[in-house]
């Protein structure tokens, strides 16, 4: 048996990157790297961290060792030094799975979102994990397709929840339809059913539209995702549309799913540009549940009903406002380790 695990199952730690000067954040390195450590500090709270640091960054090791002595000598922050073209392990890191009651670790090509952004880096990361010892009890396995970790959802039941504004476009696996994807995913992921949404995006998204941003499973009867009331905003039409789509979802026994509708964020801009904030791009840890906060007037509103979602969980607001302004949030700079 063969399936993708979902991410509220218990963890062994979280990969992040950490930023350097060789990457876009170099503009605002500083706020940057304090962001990253308030997130990384927020993981440590509940599990390990596993911490790629790129060899050209010594004042960056300097600082997250001086921080962080106390979790690096007792091994709940694993420091590795390792070239990346950025931050986004959402993206490059591995696909966790469970088969046959074994861990085994997909490493799926990633072009920068359909050749964005440059990836050559981004893209050896898991082999060098693997050679350094991080997944030496795991095998590491070739995926066989362009996918990123933040384009997929899994309930851990065998239900996939994606998007075809992502997985068709042109620039991915362009030698693929719709129908070869869908038997892909449940051939290498063994899922039973692909749940596919066809609307919804955010302005200011260079993935086109991770369903990390939009809509997220939160068990396997339930799924948050972002509504957006206020008919003057661009997004009104599409998200609304999207709510329909969910409306219309089945699992495996022909259930409806429970929703759970997070409030939009009010519109953050950055010369001139719009921002893709949204508070679906959580991230489940051990025992608790990271959420980004943004200094809106929904921040707290949005806490609040995940936390009366997810009552067994401990709800935590981690700071994402520089995230955002490279156009990503929480969950896109980190992925699970099981």
């Amino acid at each position: 048996m063969r399936r993708m695990r979902a991410e509220w199952e218990k963890h062994r730690a979280i990969l992040m990157a950490f930023p350097h000067g060789e990457s876009d954040w170099v503009s605002y390195l500083s706020e940057a790297r304090e962001n990253f450590i308030q997130i990384i500090r927020g993981v440590l709270d509940f599990e390990d961290v596993v911490l790629c640091i790129d060899p050209r960054d010594h004042e960056g090791k300097k600082i997250i060792e001086e921080i962080f002595a106390q979790e690096i000598s007792s091994h709940h922050l694993r420091i590795y030094s390792i070239h990346t073209n950025d931050t986004w392990a959402r993206d490059f890191g591995a696909i966790n799975l469970e088969e046959e009651g074994q861990n085994v670790l997909l490493d799926f090509m990633f072009n920068g979102w359909g050749l964005k952004f440059a990836s050559h880096w981004d893209n050896q990361v898991n082999h060098t994990l693997k050679t350094h010892g991080e997944f030496a009890q795991d095998e590491l396995r070739c995926g066989g397709m362009i996918l990123e970790g933040g384009s997929i959802e899994s309930d851990g039941r065998g239900v996939i929840l994606t998007n075809t504004q992502c997985l068709l476009e042109a620039n991915r696996n362009p030698w693929l339809s719709q129908e070869e994807i869908e038997e892909k995913l449940k051939e290498i992921l063994g899922a039973k059913k692909v749940l596919w949404l066809h609307h919804g995006y955010l302005a200011g998204d260079d993935t086109d539209s991770h369903i990390d941003t939009l809509a997220r499973f939160i068990s396997p009867t339930q799924i948050a995702y972002v509504g957006c009331d206020d008919e003057d905003d661009e997004h009104y039409l599409e998200l609304k549309k999207m709510e329909q789509e969910l409306l219309d979802l089945r699992d495996l026994s022909g259930n409806a799913y429970e929703l759970i509708k997070l409030p939009f964020v009010r519109p953050i801009w950055d010369d001139g540009e719009r921002l893709p904030a949204t508070y679906a791009n959580f991230l489940f840890v051990n025992g608790g549940l990271l959420v980004p906060t943004y200094g809106d007037i929904n921040d707290e509103y949005a806490l609040k009903i995940l936390q009366d979602a997810l009552p067994h969980l401990k709800v935590v607001g981690i700071p994402c406002l520089t995230l955002i302004r490279q156009h990503g949030s929480l969950h896109c700079v980190s992925m699970q380790l099981y």
